[in-house]
């Protein structure tokens, strides 16, 4: 069985901008695409997805926000096989296990201003830097594809010997004709 595009939810705008990416990717990988929400606490406290549901944010359910991510997963692409799952544990431990299986791990960032946006959450930090797969973070508040579809340019964190996540970057930068910036801290 192929390995599944494993994508984040959490209800934010930013996610399902991230389930919009993964849907792409996985349509084009044809691999299946699993969305999982994971959740510290019942209640959802965005007021994003309430309003498309036209409920009150307390009444947004886990189930809720999966519905949406599916619906927005199937919106370019009917027939791509999803599954679900909402899981009541800390996402950085369902994401991490969730990578032992899939064939990347995608998810967005929830920056709120203009410094917050170029930095990354704890849970996409500690995803992206424990994950045994490629993990994409998708930031910024809007589509950030030049008018052609395309990616501007796509960065990877580098050690001292070539990894999968740097063969993966490359790949994925060649696809798309796009630039590939190596960052070693």
């Amino acid at each position: 069985m192929t390995s599944p595009m494993v994508v984040g939810v959490d209800g934010s705008e930013s996610s399902l901008r991230a389930v919009d990416w993964a849907a792409d990717e996985a349509a084009r990988h044809g691999v299946p695409l699993r969305i999982v929400h994971a959740y510290r606490w019942y209640r959802y406290e965005g007021t994003a997805l309430a309003r498309e549901l036209g409920k009150p944010s307390e009444h947004v359910t886990s189930e809720d926000i999966l519905t949406v991510a599916t619906r927005r997963a199937r919106r370019h692409h009917a027939d791509l096989s999803v599954t679900t799952e909402a899981v009541p544990e800390e996402p950085e431990y369902v994401l991490l296990r969730e990578a032992r299986n899939a064939s990347a791990v995608i998810m967005g960032t929830r920056g709120r201003g203009e410094l917050t946006d170029l930095l990354l959450g704890s849970v996409s930090l500690t995803v992206a830097t424990e994950a045994h797969c490629p993990v994409v973070v998708i930031r910024g508040d809007h589509d950030n594809r030049a008018a052609d579809g395309r990616h501007g340019r796509i960065v990877v964190g580098v050690a001292d010997a070539p990894t999968a996540a740097v063969r993966f970057a490359y790949e994925e930068a060649r696809r798309r004709g796009a630039a590939l910036d190596a960052v070693r801290a």
